[in-house]
């Protein structure tokens, strides 16, 4: 069995005369960041490799990740191809590292990342109160049986899909 995790980055800053890939976090995306890598420590789905966009905002969100998740750092791996990746590269992506990696965290960007979900998994994944699917900062927790449910549309098994705002931590 396979675990894949996908993780859109944490909400951008907008402000300056940046490029898109340089925007970096918002304070509120720093600590959208932080707390998303505590809960999934507290759930216990640290993952066996990281990798990240090259954006800045996505770099950054795996920094706060990591506070709270222990990758080693040769599993955490920069891939500029998932810089604004849609769907068939994050699978050609996935299909690179998932077959070393039993739980595998992928850090990227919309929309790919919504069409992603919505072709691996086998049940409609529910939008948010805002009506999005992959809000920033989301995680969409699936299952897969082997590397082959990947090309096959609505063969994982969504396990969970965690959102900011809706996460609770355990006392």
């Amino acid at each position: 069995m396979i675990e894949l995790l996908l993780m859109r980055h944490a909400k951008s800053d907008w402000h300056g005369h940046l490029t898109d890939i340089e925007r970096p976090l918002s304070l509120r995306g720093v600590g959208d960041a932080e707390r998303m890598g505590e809960h999934l420590n507290q759930k216990g789905l640290v993952p066996n490799c990281m990798v990240v966009s090259g954006a800045k905002r996505t770099r950054e969100t795996a920094e706060l990740l990591l506070d709270n998740l222990t990758v080693p750092e040769s599993h955490v791996i920069t891939d500029k191809e998932l810089y604004l990746a849609d769907y068939e590269t994050l699978l050609e992506i996935i299909e690179v590292y998932a077959a070393d990696h039993k739980r595998l965290l992928i850090l990227a960007h919309n929309p790919g990342m919504d069409y992603l979900v919505n072709h691996l998994s086998s049940t409609p994944p529910g939008l948010s109160n805002s009506g999005k699917l992959m809000v920033t900062c989301a995680v969409a927790h699936f299952e897969l049986d082997s590397i082959d449910d990947l090309k096959r549309p609505g063969q994982a098994r969504l396990v969970n899909l965690y959102r900011p705002k809706e996460i609770t931590f355990e006392q």
